[in-house]
Parts: structure tokens; sequence; C-alpha cells
């Protein structure tokens, strides 16, 4: 557990250095509609896990730099049925969604492959951290469930500044809505992180999500029912998923 409470409080260093400076400006009417180089210190701030990671696993040992690192967390190489995993959960998610709160059409989804791309680094790197170390860390002491769960609260925590910090997608709205969100993402990616043991395939899967609602503009943090039921519905389908890799792991 060393290297997870390490990366946790350096991931938080990180995020309340370069978030806490843009929650600030925004306080005080300095906003990324006027000023673009806030930006900067919001991308550091979003990517923070990844940089923690990076650093917590040099200093341990546990790569021998960046190259080593980076081919840990893009393991391209995966099976058919891994990628199928990843894809077909952020797609389920989306159809849930946008069932049950409605939907806007947004870009065409030939800029599909460039917006999957650009989220990789707009949210999916995230999952260097989080899904490398955060909850591989828990899963060795805690279990799938409970490990899944600290998980989630920890992701969703991380999150609160940028309910405050204008100009960004979640600003002054329902942080209530937006953990349950993340509790139904947090299975869905601690069960892809445990059938695949791909860290990639965590990234694809997160940027993905992070995509869709550009295409499929939901109501993702107004629809208490749509969050709700999806968010359940993960939840359900990776403890199924987790229940047959765990009973054909007894068979063999």
């Amino acid at each position: 557990m060393k290297n997870f409470w390490k990366h946790l409080v350096l991931t938080f260093l990180i995020m309340g250095i370069c978030w806490g400076l843009c929650l600030v400006l925004s306080l005080n009417g300095i906003t990324m509609k006027d000023y673009k180089w806030i930006y900067i210190p919001w991308m550091l701030g979003g990517i923070s896990p990844a940089i923690a990671s990076f650093i917590v696993l040099k200093k341990s040992g546990e790569v021998a730099g960046f190259k080593d690192w980076s081919g840990h967390v893009f393991d391209f190489k995966q099976s058919p049925w891994s990628y199928l995993l990843a894809i077909s959960f952020p797609l389920l998610h989306t159809i849930l969604m946008c069932l049950i709160s409605g939907y806007r059409k947004g870009l065409p989804l030939y800029f599909l492959p460039l917006m999957i791309l650009a989220m990789i680094f707009g949210g999916g790197l995230e999952e260097a951290g989080w899904r490398y170390i955060t909850w591989p860390e828990l899963e060795k002491k805690f279990g799938f469930i409970l490990s899944t769960l600290i998980t989630a609260v920890i992701w969703w925590i991380w999150h609160l500044p940028l309910f405050f910090i204008q100009g960004v997608s979640q600003y002054q709205k329902s942080f209530l809505i937006f953990g349950i969100m993340v509790l139904g993402l947090s299975f869905m990616l601690a069960a892809i992180r445990k059938l695949t043991g791909s860290v990639w395939l965590c990234v694809l899967c997160h940027a993905i999500v992070n995509s869709m609602t550009n295409f499929y503009h939901y109501d993702f943090f107004g629809s208490y029912p749509a969050s709700s039921i999806t968010a359940a519905v993960m939840i359900v389908i990776s403890l199924l998923l987790i229940f047959i890799f765990k009973k054909g792991k007894k068979a063999e």
C-alpha cells in the first residue's frame, strides 16, 4: 500500500496546486474564456493522477523511465475480446443514458477517432493513476467490490474543485449525480482492469465515454433516474462478468 498512499498524496497535491489556482482566479472573475493560459494549469490538474503515477513508480524502481512507464500504460497488444469489452461498456453506457434522459445530436460520427484521441488526454490518462496504482493496490487488500467503492469515492472527491471553476463542463452542476455516474464507471473500469489486466483498455474506455458526450448530448448532470439506472446496470454487468471470470478460473 506504500505506492497507494504516495500516489494519492502526490495526485491531490498536484491537483490542488493546479486547480486551486484556477479556482482562485475563477472566484475573482478571471476565467478561461478571457485568459486562455488558464487551460495550462487546468490540463495539468486533469492529468495529475498520471504525473503522480510516473513519479511514484520511477522513484520506487518499478519502471526504469518514461518509456518503460508509457509502455505499461499504452499496452496496445490486447486480444480482440478485450478490445470488444473496452468498447462495448462505454457504448452501452451511452445508449442507456440517451434512452432514459433523452439526447440531442452533436458532432458527426466521422469525428469520433479524432475525439477519442483528444479525450485520451482529456480524461483517459487519469487511468494511468486510478487503474494503474490506486485500484490494484486496494484490490490486493480489500477485494474487488470494496476496492472499487473506495476508488470511486477518491475519484469523485478529486473532481470536486471543477464544480466551482467557471468555464469547465462541471461548473455549478450536481456533484451528487456526478458521484452516482462515477460509481457506475468505477465498476466498469475495474472490471476491464481485472479481466484484461490492461491499463490501456481502461484509458480507451474512459476516452470513449468522454468522447460520446460530444456526439450525443444527454443530460449527464441533471437526471437522477438516468444516472442511477445506468450506474446500476454497469455495476450488475461488471459483477456478473467478474463472477463468470472467477468461476472459469476455479474450473481450470
